[in-house]
């Protein structure tokens, strides 16, 4: 547990260096890191790894960041969120993607409180069809919802797995059990 967690302040210190290629190769090389990472907040400043991305404007990190259950809403110590940190440097466009990614507080959708879970989406429009290639649980209305290996799933434009009406996945559906993609 200690090692994990050196490892994720390592990374940090990267991300906070703009050392982003390294991270997104630290993330591909081990998911569970990445889900980490993407819970991790620095205490003496607040700041997460979406904060970094944010600052640096890094679209691809902040991607990432958000598959893995990142909270956009999180604020840092000068109660500063993400989207305040992009749109201070001049990343309209990371802002607005920032804002587009949010679900309102306590959600069926919201971030995962636990690094554990992958983020869920209701975002039906972006759904993209993908196999999955490793067991993987995902957060939805305070739950897990497990998606074994093989399984067919949706994504929404940030790889967040779409999550329909009790659970549903493949596909996912609303009340009446009509699928949402």
């Amino acid at each position: 547990m200690a090692e994990r967690q050196d490892a994720v302040e390592t990374i940090y210190e990267q991300a906070k260096n703009n050392q982003w290629q390294q991270v997104l190769a630290a993330f591909i090389y081990d998911f569970l890191l990445a889900q980490k990472c993407s819970h991790y907040q620095k205490p003496s400043s607040g700041w997460t790894f979406l904060h970094q991305a944010a600052f640096f404007g890094h679209e691809t990190a902040c991607r990432q960041l958000i598959r893995f259950g990142a909270h956009i809403d999180i604020q840092d110590n000068a109660k500063k969120s993400p989207c305040d940190i992009a749109k201070e440097h001049h990343h309209e466009h990371l802002a607005k993607l920032l804002e587009h990614a949010k679900f309102k507080k306590d959600s069926l959708w919201s971030p995962p409180s636990s690094s554990d879970l992958l983020a869920s989406s209701n975002l039906w429009n972006e759904a993209s069809e993908r196999k999955a290639v490793q067991q993987m649980n995902v957060a939805y209305g305070g739950a897990s919802i497990a998606i074994p290996v093989g399984s067919r799933y949706f994504v929404d434009s940030f790889e967040r797995i779409l999550v329909g009406w009790h659970g549903t996945y493949d596909p996912p559906c609303d009340m009446d059990a009509n699928p949402q993609v």
